[in-house]
């Protein structure tokens, strides 16, 4: 599933791509899996497309007021910019003026497609908002385990399985920790790991995929990582289940419960 690096660096993309362009038409290929109505996404026909924006796990394509298409990719959606009008396990696709389709595809028809949705009520992952006290206040109110917190899109946005092993090992906090027995000091320190994790990301996505629209790209992480055996000091990687999904850390990361 992409993650806030993946979708912010799709965002800046797609808005070099097709910002400005005409809407010609909507097309919904599978009316059982889309929530929206297509007559109400016809009302979008003839808008330029302002910006491609993200929060938290979803994309947002503004066509102006009261015309905000937002889309969550899910586990398996892609986004695919062609000449193509209707490309394999199509759910919809915008059709613009100057030629080009932009589709939603996801062959288990998951992907999640919302018209003018209410803003999230959680913090996003790199909003100025998440100050270190911010982030200390969260963690008190919670008896879970850490790495549970951090991909809680409730809690906090755009973190998912992958990261959120990167951040905690960045910070040197182990996911097995329960967040509210973390101290202040380290509270600081994974603060600061969010932010430094989630751009270095984007900077390491654009340089090996700069055009990138869908997909994910993980060689470049340092723990969670099928492959690795160690990470660059040589600490062994070890690997559980949290929240049923795998998890990568190192015995290095401190425990705090």
């Amino acid at each position: 599933m992409p993650e806030l690096p993946d979708l912010e660096v799709f965002s800046k993309n797609l808005t070099k791509m097709i910002k400005g362009k005409t809407l010609k038409s909507v097309v919904i290929h599978n009316k059982q899996k889309i929530k929206v109505n297509e007559k109400d996404l016809q009302q979008f026909v003839g808008n330029k497309l302002i910006k491609v924006y993200r929060e938290g796990k979803r994309l947002f394509f503004d066509f102006g007021k009261d015309a905000v298409l937002a889309v969550h990719l899910m586990l398996h959606g892609n986004l695919v910019y062609s000449e193509e009008e209707n490309p394999k396990y199509a759910l919809v696709s915008l059709q613009f003026k100057e030629g080009q389709t932009l589709s939603v595809t996801d062959f288990q028809k998951a992907a999640n497609i919302e018209l003018n949705p209410a803003p999230a009520e959680s913090i996003d992952a790199l909003s100025p908002e998440l100050t270190d006290k911010a982030l200390t206040e969260l963690l008190q109110s919670s008896k879970a385990k850490i790495k549970t917190v951090l991909m809680d899109q409730k809690i906090i946005g755009g973190i998912g399985n992958a990261y959120a092993d990167e951040i905690l090992y960045a910070a040197g906090i182990s996911p097995l920790s329960i967040a509210n027995k973390i101290p202040e000091k380290q509270v600081q320190h994974l603060s600061k790991a969010i932010t430094a994790v989630l751009k270095n990301a984007q900077q390491q996505i654009l340089k090996e995929h700069p055009n990138i629209i869908s997909g994910e790209i993980r060689d470049f992480m340092k723990v969670h990582h099928k492959k690795a055996k160690t990470d660059e000091h040589g600490h062994d990687i070890l690997q559980t289940k949290i929240a049923g999904r795998t998890s990568y850390y190192t015995e290095d990361q401190k425990v705090f419960e």
